[in-house]
């Protein structure tokens, strides 16, 4: 894949569709492009987590452990996996393995810190778009809270 195709993936996807092109083009090519041979771990539930996998190819199974059976999701290209991460030191919710052979870009929290710099109008607009978020996750939370009283 070329450095045109990634930016026009990453432009596809929130947040990173707040950002001009030129962020853009500074996350593609300063991100750590990793490749992940199927079954290969990229993360655990529990680690310190220091940035997100943009998945580039292939497909990610996100795994929840502690239930009685592990519950997983499958993602692929286009998929922000830890996303939050970038913004904020956090332990991963999940862990994460390569269902197939899978290409992802790493985006460090340090360089979304030194974006988020070069563009603070647009950090602005990221960081409404993550307390909406937070608003609407929390929302879900407390409706299955008052569920699982019943």
């Amino acid at each position: 894949m070329s450095l045109e195709q990634d930016i026009v993936r990453l432009a596809r996807t929130r947040p990173f569709d707040l950002l001009p092109r030129d962020a853009l083009k500074l996350i593609a090519f300063s991100a750590e492009r990793k490749t992940f041979p199927a079954g290969r771990i990229l993360f655990e539930q529990g680690d310190e987590a220091d940035g997100a996998y943009f998945i580039l190819s292939g497909a990610v199974a996100l795994i929840v452990h502690g239930k009685a059976e592990s519950e997983q999701r499958i993602v692929g290209p286009g998929a922000l996996v830890g996303e939050m991460a970038m913004f904020a030191p956090i332990a991963r919710p999940v862990s994460a393995r390569a269902q197939e052979d899978t290409i992802a870009l790493r985006i460090s929290r340090d360089l979304m810190t030194r974006v988020l710099g070069e563009y603070p109008r647009e950090t602005a607009s990221i960081r409404a778009a993550l307390a909406e978020r937070t608003r609407r996750i929390t929302a879900e939370l407390e409706a299955v809270r008052r569920r699982a009283q019943f």
